[in-house]
């Protein structure tokens, strides 16, 4: 190009500071030289790249000359200029440039507040940390992945736990860094117990069966398993997978037992069909004088629907209001409305629902439209239906129930209508999902699945095994 004479511009010198990281820092100044020469050092982009070039280099004064120098700064420089004083461990610095960014009236963005919170977790910061954390809420990135796991990392590190936990717990999507950033920060913050416990949570919400108890075998080494957290921990782990001697057998060794260990307990029984033992539990749970709480009603009413309990259902519903002055919660209430439903209530059901002191769900409303199927009343159903269109037109939860419905009752044209209305809504189906351990590790797959490598294989392996249970085959019973 030097050679020919030919003029380069914006766009020669964007594609050379974008290979700048790639080079020597000597030809970065040459590439820089060149920029101030033909008059392109008024460009954003080129100059942020730059900036980064003298970051990567450790020469962080020529980077903020640099970015002092800039006509213009936008969001990306400011971040750029941020992250080079992070990296070099300048954190004090660069929080002193946050406070500039701010009165020059930028607007962070979840890199932004990352970076800042980061810095406020390494210098212990929490006063600060909060009002950063009162920014993001008005900025509404509040749940976003980025700043929750910072936040998380920050809270944990100063010893917050139960500010940590209770922002993983409403996160939308937990994933593995999520957890990590949880589990590191609180072995950092001297609260072992509270980490074997989530890492416990961690294997049950994977169903990682094998992980989870080799990890209940390094609690036991290390002598955690006489805490009540871990131990409840180590009980939620095996119900959640399903083992449920296990978790009784952990459960009963447990030196002490709380309202926590209980809960879980009875919680456990009943999402595992064990609804008897459930009630069982609970009534143990009062003679040994452990106050129940909303948590363990929730339980309880959980057992009561699953054996259509409808008596002893609406019993403990009001026992815990009048008794134990716990305000039921919509949970609470989305139980005994199962109950009802299941038990052929279904106008008493409805009624309760109208009665709510809040407005209804599809959750709520859903669990009657899920009874009106399993009783065949497809007039009730379709009024629920109808109103929860317009409430939630997108939820393709509503629609499935109220075709479920009419095809329980052979009512085959109702149910393809309910399904073109549906299409013509964009209400999509979830698509199924499972997931199973092997090896000691976890495979998830969905229905109708077919760019696996090897679907060709598993096919063949489906319909070899569908012909030998046409055949026949013998129950063994272990012994």
């Amino acid at each position: 190009m030097h050679c020919t004479f030919t003029r380069p511009d914006h766009f020669t010198f964007t594609d050379f500071t974008n290979l700048i990281p790639c080079c020597d820092v000597g030809i970065g100044r040459q590439i820089h030289a060149e920029i101030v020469k033909f008059g392109w050092y008024s460009d954003v982009f080129v100059c942020t790249n730059l900036l980064r070039m003298y970051e990567d280099a450790g020469e962080i004064e020529n980077a903020n000359k640099m970015f002092d120098e800039m006509p213009t700064r936008d969001l990306v420089s400011w971040n750029a200029l941020f992250f080079g004083y992070s990296k070099l461990g300048m954190g004090e610095i660069s929080l002193n440039l946050f406070h500039q960014f701010i009165r020059d009236g930028f607007q962070a963005d979840e890199f932004t507040y990352a970076i800042m919170l980061n810095e406020l977790a390494s210098l212990l910061r929490v006063f600060e940390a909060r009002q950063v954390h009162s920014l993001i809420i008005q900025s509404g990135f509040c749940y976003d992945r980025f700043t929750d796991n910072a936040l998380m990392n920050l809270y944990s590190k100063c010893g917050f736990v139960a500010s940590a936990s209770r922002l993983l717990e409403e996160m939308p999507v937990q994933d593995v860094v999520s957890w990590t950033v949880m589990i590191v920060g609180l072995s950092q913050s001297a609260h072992e117990e509270d980490a074997m416990s989530f890492i416990l949570s961690a294997c049950a919400s994977t169903n990682a069966f094998e992980r989870g108890r080799k990890f209940h075998g390094l609690v036991m080494m290390f002598g955690f398993e006489t805490d009540v957290v871990v131990g409840s921990a180590i009980v939620d782990m095996y119900l959640k997978c399903g083992e449920m001697n296990d978790a009784l057998k952990v459960f009963r060794s447990m030196p002490e037992t709380d309202i926590v260990s209980c809960n879980t307990m009875i919680c456990g029984y009943a999402q595992n069909g064990e609804a008897m033992k459930a009630l069982d539990l609970f009534h143990e749970m009062l003679q040994m004088a452990i106050v129940p709480n909303h948590g363990t009603f929730i339980g309880v009413l959980t057992a009561c629907s699953t054996m259509v309990l409808v008596n002893e259902g609406c019993f403990y519903f009001f026992d815990m209001i009048h008794r134990y002055s716990i305000k039921p919660t919509p949970e609470h209430y989305t139980c005994t409305v199962d109950i009802l439903a299941r038990g052929e209530l279904l106008e008493e059901a409805e009624s309760l629902i109208l009665a709510l002191p809040f407005k209804a769900d599809s959750v709520v409303w859903g669990a009657l439209l899920g009874a009106c199927r399993l009783h065949g009343n497809t007039n009730m159903a379709r009024r629920i239906a109808e109103c929860l269109y317009v409430d939630e037109p997108g939820n393709s939860s509503n629609y499935v129930l109220l075709a479920n419905a009419y095809t329980a009752t052979g009512e085959w044209n109702n149910a393809l209508e309910v399904r073109e209305v549906m299409s013509a809504a964009g209400a999509e189906k979830m698509i199924g999902c499972s997931w199973i351990e092997i090896h000691n590790c976890v495979h998830c797959f969905v229905a109708g699945d077919k760019n696996d490598l090897q679907i060709g294989l598993v096919y063949e392996v489906l319909h070899r095994l569908c012909l030998q249970m046409e055949e026949g085959y013998e129950i063994m019973i272990k012994n």
